[in-house]
C-alpha cells in the first residue's frame, strides 16, 4: 500500500548535510578532534557552516520524492585546496542525501566566507578556557 504523502522537513537535509559536513576533515567545525577539540561554543558557532534548502517536491519532478538545492556557506582552514574541499562536501552530502531520503540533489552550491589560521584555532582555544592554576 502507497497511499499518503511522505514530507521531509528542510532541517532534515541540513542536519543531514551537517553530519556528512563532519567527514570531511578540511572544514572548520567544533567536532574536529585534536587542536579544534573544546573551543568554546561562542567562537565555533560564528564559524559554523550556515546551510540554505531549496525543495521541489515529486509532483513538480521526475523523481519520485522530489529534488533539493543546497547553499553551503563554510569556513575552511588555511592551507586546504578550496576547490577539492568544496568537491568532497558536494560528493559527500549528495550521497548521504539521496541514500537517507531519496531526494536527488540538483546542485550544491558552496561558499567559502572565510578562512582562519591554524593558530588562530589555538588562540580562540587559549582565550576560551578557564585554567585552574592560579
Amino acid at each position: 500500500m502507497e497511499a499518503g504523502k511522505t514530507t521531509i522537513n528542510d532541517a532534515v537535509f541540513v542536519e543531514i548535510a551537517k553530519e556528512a559536513m563532519k567527514k570531511v576533515a578540511s572544514v572548520y567545525r567544533q567536532e574536529k578532534k585534536g587542536t579544534l577539540n573544546g573551543i568554546t561554543r561562542a567562537f565555533t558557532e560564528k564559524f559554523d557552516p550556515h546551510i540554505t534548502v531549496k525543495k521541489v517536491e515529486a509532483e513538480d519532478t521526475e523523481n519520485a520524492y522530489g529534488t533539493i538545492a543546497l547553499d553551503l556557506r563554510i569556513t575552511v582552514i588555511y592551507g586546504v585546496v578550496i576547490p577539492e574541499v568544496a568537491k568532497q562536501l558536494k560528493e559527500k552530502i549528495t550521497s548521504e542525501i539521496q541514500t537517507l531520503t531519496g531526494y536527488s540533489v540538483e546542485r550544491i552550491d558552496v561558499y567559502v566566507e572565510k578562512i582562519i589560521l591554524p593558530e588562530q584555532i589555538g588562540d580562540q582555544k587559549d582565550d576560551g578556557e578557564e585554567t585552574d592554576s592560579e
